[in-house]
């Protein structure tokens, strides 16, 4: 792990491999370990950049509100730290809404963009007030929501067929800080709108959504890449599926990058 200080907050992040730069950034929860078998896997072609996002991994948290702009920005500094001036942006869930910001303030630095089990709308009303609702359960006990939160990623099938893999998931998201938690719920809640990304944007785009995905449903992507030049692949499985169908994410997005990293 390297350390990068932004604004005297310390960013972690491993950095292997040498080429042309791809960034994997992790989702809700998560930390860049989930990008290990991916990240080695995109290392034998690509230089692979995997961040531990503010208040997440052994990154520190920069305020009470992480919004999406902030991590953009956060990665923004980084990258011009590394004198990486166009990367690929690979992004799982929150991940996604961190790359899709990024690609709007910065969209000279994009080379292309990977949005994996997420969505470029805005979160509804009433997804806005479940937030609110996990805020109240995480400050009386951040451990028993994010054993909650994780759990309910998977279905029964998934439990019963990746245990040892969903246990490691979820000892990693236990280690998030409180502060790190209620500050990318606040930061998700107020995201805003960037579908017009995967209509009018120049750079390609690939989007991976997941059949039984409860988190964020397949018909609302099909619905946002409808009329669009976006890559878009089903896979099955659910919401994690680095976890759920690995292999076939990975030689999905190294396909990709093949022609577009």
């Amino acid at each position: 792990m390297k350390v990068f200080n932004y604004k005297n907050t310390a960013i972690h992040y491993n950095d292997i491999g040498k080429g042309n730069a791809i960034v994997l950034l992790h989702g809700f929860l998560e930390n860049n370990t989930m990008w290990n078998y991916l990240g080695i896997q995109l290392s034998q072609r690509f230089r692979v950049i995997a961040v531990d996002l503010l208040g997440h991994g052994k990154s520190e948290c920069a305020g009470y509100v992480h919004t999406m702009e902030d991590q953009a920005d956060m990665l923004f500094a980084l990258l011009t730290d590394l004198r990486l001036r166009k990367v690929s942006l690979v992004g799982h869930s929150m991940g996604g809404y961190i790359a899709l910001a990024f690609a709007e303030l910065y969209p000279d630095n994009l080379r292309s963009l990977v949005l994996l089990n997420s969505s470029a709308l805005p979160d509804s009303e009433e997804r806005k007030r479940n937030r609110d609702r996990a805020i109240d359960v995480v400050k009386k006990n951040s451990t028993a929501f994010v054993r909650m939160a994780t759990q309910n990623l998977f279905d029964q099938k998934a439990h019963e067929t990746f245990p040892k893999e969903i246990e490691t998931f979820t000892s990693q998201a236990i280690k998030t800080p409180l502060q790190g938690i209620i500050a990318s719920l606040e930061g998700m809640k107020i995201r805003v709108d960037r579908e017009a990304l995967l209509h009018f944007s120049p750079y390609p785009k690939l989007v991976i959504a997941s059949e039984n995905d409860t988190i964020i449903p397949l018909q609302e992507i099909k619905n946002q890449v409808e009329n669009t030049e976006v890559l878009f692949e089903i896979v099955s499985g659910g919401h994690v599926s680095t976890i759920e169908q690995k292999t076939k994410i990975t030689d999905i997005i190294i396909n990709f990058l093949k022609k577009n990293g």
